[in-house]
């Protein structure tokens, strides 16, 4: 388990039947939880579904994952350490820990009615992928660093790089 997970490149193929949903933020940033949107700065809501991730080379798992998301943007957000968390929990509960480290693509949105009779052992007609809704757009953002620095120096205090006589 010592390797280092990596979220692969997502294409804009379309991979789903159904219309894409959503556009997408896989968050790098352990420290960063976004409760407020990255591009509008509104406060996001909370929304769970069964995303479809892909690991590499061929183990397709669906985790259903609660995550921020904008409605005013139509942005859904999920963080990555939480994501991979998962990953392996899965990959172990399903007799696959070599997966455990393997690239990995958040596909898109699995229809809650396929996860739930596929939860419950009834797979219903059709492959997994006529029930998937893609994503309109993989997005990125980074976030701004901020550091502390006083507004204005004091008047007595020497400025950087000045030489200062005493006598």
């Amino acid at each position: 388990m010592g390797k280092k997970k990596k979220a692969a490149r997502p294409t804009q193929q379309q991979v789903g039947k159904l219309p894409p949903m959503h556009k997408f933020f896989l968050n790098p940033y352990p420290d960063l939880r976004y409760s407020a949107c990255p591009q509008c700065n509104r406060p996001t809501k909370l929304r769970k579904h069964p995303f479809l991730v892909l690991i590499f080379p061929a183990f397709p798992t669906v985790l259903n994952m609660t995550g921020p998301y904008c409605p005013a943007c139509d942005l859904l957000i999920l963080h990555q350490d939480k994501v991979e968390h998962m990953l392996s929990a899965a990959c172990q509960r399903h007799g696959h820990p070599e997966a455990i480290g393997n690239e990995y693509l958040v596909a898109g949105i699995v229809e809650r009615s396929y996860f739930r009779a596929a939860s419950a052992g009834k797979l219903p007609e059709g492959a997994l992928f006529d029930y998937l809704h893609d994503f309109k757009q993989y997005v990125t953002f980074e976030p701004s660093r901020w550091s502390w620095v006083p507004a204005d120096p004091p008047p007595d205090a020497p400025q950087a790089g000045s030489t200062r006589k005493t006598s």
